[in-house]
């Protein structure tokens, strides 16, 4: 059985990269967003209680 992967698209943001815009999504089990458009990634740390304290 094929594993799911949660992922989250990153609404009007825009790729440093290749500046497009609403294709970077957000895979935060691995911690890494990345554009689909160009294919750059970026490490980032995902607060499991949503950042809010």
């Amino acid at each position: 059985m094929p594993v799911v992967e949660i992922s989250h698209l990153l609404d009007e943001l825009i790729c440093a990269g290749c500046g497009t815009r609403n294709a970077l999504w957000l895979y935060p089990v691995r911690g890494v967003v990345e554009c689909r458009e160009c294919g750059e990634k970026a490490v980032v740390i995902v607060e499991p209680s949503g950042g809010d304290q």
